[in-house]
Order: C-alpha cells, then sequence, then structure tokens
C-alpha cells in the first residue's frame, strides 16, 4: 500500500456555473429556472451556482422609470410589436413554471441595489434563492424593486438580516465591486444576457431550454473528467 498522497478525485469537484444576468430581464428569469431544471435533472453532478451583475440600462435612475412608457418608446409606440412580444415570454414561462404578469410590474428599477443584495445573500449562503425570489417579486408579482424596502423584505423573507441589509443599502458597501462585476462583463463581451459560463471554459447564451442547459452540464462534467489533472505533492 503506498503512502503517497492522492488527490481529491475529479467527481468530487463541482462545476462551477457563472450566470450572468440582470433581474428585470423576463428571458433571464426563463433561462434561470431552465438552468435550475438542468441541474435537478443532473442531480449526480455537483455545481456551484454564483450570480453575476448585468445591467440592462444603467441609466435608469436611482428611483426607476415607467415602465410602459419606457416599452412603448423601445417599439416605437407600437402597441401590437409590444404584446406580440410579451406574448412569446409568457408562452416561454410556462414551460418553465412561471406565470409571468407584466401588467402588474409599473416601476422598472435600476438594479444596482439588487445586484448589491446578490452579493450578500451569497455571503449568506442564500444566493440562489434570492436570484429567484428577486425574479418572482418583479416579474410575477410587480413589487417595485427600486424601494429599499422592497429589497429588505426579500432578505428578511430568506433569513438574513433585516437591519443590517437596510444599513447597507443606505451605504455605498459593495458598490465598488458590482461596478468591477459588470466592467468585466463587458471586458468579455457581453452584450445580451443570460450568459452563462460552464467551468469558465466555455458559454451558453441566452434563455436556452433545458435540454439545452443539460447538455452543456454533461460537457462541463466530461471536460472536468478528460483534462490533465496536477500532480499530486510528492509525485515529481
Amino acid at each position: 500500500m503506498s503512502d503517497t498522497p492522492t488527490q481529491a478525485p475529479v467527481l468530487d469537484r463541482p462545476v462551477t456555473i457563472d450566470f450572468i444576468s440582470d433581474v428585470i430581464c423576463p428571458w433571464c428569469y426563463v433561462g434561470f429556472r431552465a438552468l435550475v431544471t438542468a441541474c435537478v435533472t443532473r442531480g449526480e453532478v455537483p455545481t456551484h451556482l454564483s450570480m453575476r451583475p448585468f445591467e440592462l440600462d444603467p441609466t435608469t435612475p436611482k428611483e426607476g422609470a415607467d415602465r410602459r412608457a419606457r416599452l412603448l418608446a423601445k417599439f416605437g409606440g407600437d402597441e401590437a410589436r409590444l404584446k406580440e412580444i410579451s406574448q412569446a415570454v409568457v408562452d416561454a414561462g410556462l414551460r418553465v413554471g412561471i406565470e409571468f404578469n407584466f401588467d402588474a410590474i409599473k416601476t422598472t428599477p435600476n438594479t444596482r441595489d439588487c445586484h448589491r443584495l446578490l452579493r450578500w445573500a451569497r455571503s449568506a449562503g442564500v444566493e440562489v434563492e434570492c436570484a429567484e425570489a428577486l425574479f418572482q417579486a418583479y416579474h410575477v408579482e410587480g413589487e417595485d424593486l427600486s424601494q429599499s424596502s422592497t429589497l429588505v423584505s426579500i432578505a428578511r423573507g430568506l433569513g438574513m438580516d433585516g437591519d443590517l441589509v437596510a444599513r447597507l443599502l443606505a451605504s455605498d458597501a459593495d458598490v465598488a465591486p458590482v461596478e468591477q462585476e459588470l466592467e468585466i462583463a463587458q471586458r468579455m463581451g457581453v452584450t445580451g444576457v443570460p450568459t452563462v459560463l460552464f467551468n469558465q471554459s466555455f458559454a451558453v447564451v441566452g434563455a436556452q431550454g433545458v435540454e439545452t442547459f443539460v447538455s452543456a452540464l454533461d460537457r462541463a462534467r466530461a471536460e472536468q473528467v478528460t483534462a490533465p489533472q496536477p500532480a499530486a505533492p510528492g509525485t515529481n
């Protein structure tokens, strides 16, 4: 029997997934749900999912803006086109268990504080749950995410310290790290979301279906297994 130290089996290492998105992006919610479903489907594959920030419109004022007016301006006032696009999102959402309620959404928020909350949720071990809560609050319940009270309520619902979150939101805490991550996404050439990185090796872009994400997980796992492993300590 050898006394040479052995390296931990590659199968013990999780597939790392970086989900670059904005919580007000409905296609991001669709892609998020599909990805989570894929991870459940491949339950034997350990994964580590991190939410990474992207801002659809960083010029949105901190207090938010009228959502309908912005959308109509985007589509040149074409109500029929806006309705057509919205219905496509609704149909895609239903396939992954989301019941979009766009009529309930009055305000498009600046999402910088949402991304800060996701960072604090990561430290609390509830990052994925926080992402789901933010998506749900905005796209289904029509909550105003530009209000600190809304974000504090979401944090409390996840078991986080609401008073601490309120104090952090009132400060500049973690503004700089969020800005750094936003800049990283820009340097990577991310122009559309969701963009999903697997093991920082390859990306899946767009709100793909469950099957596509299952295939991506399988590919990432296969690459882990076949990649050359570093020598164990004491073997060189």
